[in-house]
């Protein structure tokens, strides 16, 4: 097993007309661990722009079918979208049917994606279609998965980290005290990976101690 991280040019994925209209946007698939296309980022949450002119772009975007709901909360929007049927061929063709798509964010400069292989041949079949395809890409990272499984529930150290420092400096607090912009320069990390530790910490934690369910444990990524 393999897991490699990538960055694509919007082009090459989808949303590329969005970006381009609202290049102050960012963007992050919602937890994703699946093979098929109609559950490979369906949802997506949009933080740093005005959502009027994301709701306006994506409209006219011709990678998206269809914007099924939308939510805002605070400083970010939730779209659960579906994807016209190019993109749908595309992914499928990035994820050969047997590859994990793990993460997937944008901004104005590309997508970065983690993916996970089964195997090294895997990869290199995946590699070989972006140059057979002349998509351009570049491989940040490629290894084995430290911890492949983790335990339905499990917190992890940056999420922890980024949840105290949030508790501490009044986040969850009615007015809130800090944004989540703070909270990035405290942390020195970028405004989308404080909103993504914390949205997954807060789930993760809600998975554990109230959330019961008959399947038992999941695999989680």
């Amino acid at each position: 097993m393999l897991v490699g991280t990538f960055s694509l040019p919007p082009a090459a994925v989808a949303l590329e007309h969005t970006l381009t209209e609202v290049p102050a946007l960012e963007v992050e698939a919602e937890r994703i661990a699946a093979h098929s296309t109609k559950w490979t980022m369906p949802c997506l949450w949009a933080a740093n722009a005005d959502f009027d002119s994301v709701d306006d772009a994506l409209a006219d975007d011709p990678t998206v079918e269809d914007v099924v709901e939308a939510y805002e909360f605070d400083d970010q929007k939730y779209y659960q979208l579906d994807w016209a049927e190019p993109i749908e061929g595309r992914i499928d063709a990035y994820l050969d049917k047997k590859a994990s798509m793990l993460d997937a964010s944008a901004n104005a400069t590309g997508w970065r994606v983690r993916i996970r292989f089964t195997s090294r041949e895997q990869f290199e079949r995946f590699r070989e279609h972006l140059h057979d395809n002349d998509v351009p890409f570049q491989l940040e990272q490629l290894g084995k998965p430290e911890a492949p499984r983790q335990t339905f529930g499990d917190v992890t150290p940056d999420q922890r980290n980024a949840l105290a420092l949030a508790r501490n400096h009044g986040y969850f607090r009615i007015p809130r005290e800090v944004s989540t912009r703070e909270l990035a320069d405290e942390l020195d990390i970028s405004h989308q990976s404080v909103s993504e530790l914390l949205r997954r910490g807060t789930e993760n934690l809600i998975d554990a101690t109230i959330v019961t369910t008959d399947e038992g444990p999941e695999e989680s990524t």
